[in-house]
């Protein structure tokens, strides 16, 4: 797979000097093709430990050079969650729960960002113009308690559940899978958010189908650093850290005018 992408982004990039190379040699561009001064775009895709979604307001400064504030929303997990099913059906009646052994909090993400793209070309409205595209700015990590639905018996035998996050009272029997029923579910823990700021890099290769459009349309790829001030607990056997680097594939869709 990352042959054919390779391969792909290889014959963007031929297409793009072909065609800059013949408008070079003769073809004049109109002179609406470039005289865009602002964009909007939404966009999302996935990362190596999660997803994002964004939307970004824009400045063209020129044919080569825009400039976008972005805001983004999205989740990072850790590499190592596994989801592990408890044998048996469920206490509360049903199929059995999926649930990630040893989580012990979600990460949800908030970025506020200047990123910019500079085209490799002149922009025109037959070809894919390639470019670069980087950006930098405050990254605020939300911190939710992962909860789980935990079993315990009464005097004679009987099972209730109980939706309780991590803790060193709890832990024999939150880390016991014959002990869990399954998730708690996503209405847990809003109201236990902890908060931890930091900063954000990333850089990455832009593929734009007729960037002179007032439809915008392309296709980013690249690598990304979240860096937060202190350590953020994810798995209760995994080792803390502060420093989140994954590789994204972003999707973007907007208007120029």
């Amino acid at each position: 797979m990352s042959h054919n992408f390779l391969y792909f982004l290889f014959c963007c990039f031929s297409i793009n000097t072909i065609l800059g190379a013949q408008n070079n040699n003769g073809s004049t561009l109109s002179s609406g093709l470039n005289n865009h001064k602002y964009e909007l775009l939404v966009g999302g895709g996935v990362h190596t430990t999660g997803f994002q979604v964004k939307a970004a307001f824009g400045l063209v400064y020129n044919p080569k050079r825009t400039g976008n504030i972005v805001l983004e929303f999205g989740e990072i997990k850790d590499p190592s969650e596994r989801q592990q099913t408890y044998d048996g059906l469920s206490i509360v009646g049903g199929a059995p729960k999926s649930f990630i052994y040893g989580k012990r909090n979600n990460l949800y993400q908030s970025r506020f960002v200047y990123a910019e793209k500079l085209y490799l070309s002149d922009k025109n409205n037959r070809a894919i113009s390639l470019g670069l595209s980087y950006a930098a700015g405050f990254s605020l990590g939300m911190l939710r308690p992962y909860y789980l639905d935990l079993i315990y018996r009464n005097n004679v035998g009987i099972p209730t559940v109980t939706a309780e996050k991590f803790s060193q009272e709890n832990q024999f029997k939150f880390l016991n899978p014959q002990e869990v029923d399954g998730p708690s579910g996503i209405t847990y823990g809003w109201d236990e958010l902890s908060l931890y700021p930091g900063f954000c890099f990333k850089a990455g290769l832009l593929v734009d189908w007729g960037a002179s459009d007032s439809i915008l349309k392309d296709i980013e790829v690249g690598v990304a650093a979240d860096i937060y001030f202190s350590d953020i607990p994810l798995m209760v056997f995994e080792a803390q850290t502060p420093v989140f680097f994954n590789i994204f594939l972003n999707v973007h869709l907007g208007h120029r005018w």
